[in-house]
Formats: C-alpha cells, sequence, structure tokens
C-alpha cells in the first residue's frame, strides 16, 4: 500500500471541506442566475467559441452524454441564454449562441468567478494557485484520461 492510513484521513478530510467551500463560493453567483456549474461552463463555452458548436460538440469536450448536455442546455434555453439555429444543410443539426442576456450573464459571472479566485490568489500567493492547478491538470491527464479511453 502506498499511502498510510494517517494520509488517506486527511485526503478525506481536505475533500470534503476544500471541495465543498470552492464549490460553495463558485457556485454562488452562479446560482443566482438559475444555473448549475456545469450549465454555467457550457454557456461559457458557447459564448468563447469562435465557430458554431453543437450539442455534439459540447458533449464530447465534457465526456458525458448528449441526453446530460441537453438538460443543462434546456435551462439555458429557459432562461434565455442562449438560442439555436438550425444547419441549412441538416436541420437535425443546431448551433448554440449566445443571446444578448446570455452574453451579459457569461461576461458578469466571469467578473464574479475572478474577484473570488483573486482573493484567493491574495491569501495564498499566485505560486501555491499555480502549484494546486497543475496538480489538477496532472491529475486529469494521469488519472481521469486513461479511464475514459
Amino acid at each position: 500500500m502506498n499511502g498510510s492510513p494517517a494520509m488517506l484521513n486527511d485526503f478525506l478530510k481536505y475533500y470534503s471541506t476544500v471541495l465543498r467551500y470552492m464549490d460553495n463560493y463558485i457556485s454562488e453567483p452562479i446560482n443566482r442566475y438559475h444555473m448549475t456549474f456545469d450549465a454555467f461552463l457550457i454557456l461559457h463555452e458557447i459564448g468563447a467559441s469562435t465557430k458554431p458548436i453543437l450539442l455534439m460538440d459540447i458533449a464530447d469536450s465534457h465526456h458525458v452524454s448528449r441526453s446530460a448536455i441537453s438538460r443543462q442546455i434546456s435551462t439555458l434555453l429557459k432562461y434565455d441564454y442562449v438560442y439555436q439555429v438550425a444547419n441549412p444543410a441538416d436541420r437535425r443539426q443546431k448551433s448554440l449562441l449566445l443571446t444578448e442576456k446570455g452574453q451579459a450573464t457569461d461576461k458578469q459571472l466571469i467578473h464574479d468567478i475572478s474577484l473570488i479566485f483573486n482573493q484567493w490568489i491574495d491569501q495564498l500567493g499566485a505560486n501555491r494557485i499555480q502549484a494546486m492547478l497543475t496538480f489538477f491538470s496532472d491529475f486529469t491527464q494521469q488519472v481521469i484520461e486513461p479511464q475514459q479511453k
């Protein structure tokens, strides 16, 4: 066994505390707009895309089913954050675009989340935040992505 029982206990304690804290602080401004964090990520991805983006493109990039993305998009449609444009060559394919309300919401949420993130940088220092991000990247590449193949 590679880790000690104490290491596992520390992991469980910090996993619960830190991730709940991060989730609560990041989700709080998002919840005001009747969205989940996942819906916000989709909203932001649609807004950041330089080309028309399809539901299946989003599902692929998030490594989830089309139905899971469809549920999130239905919320974004309901609150008028996105709209769909049918492909004239294949009307089953619909590009997703942000409405003006969606653009303003994305901009406001990025601002709000940036304030929170910048507080963490001020408290912990840029080097420690970068080390955390590097760890998350390594974890994604070495643990998550191999399991998805």
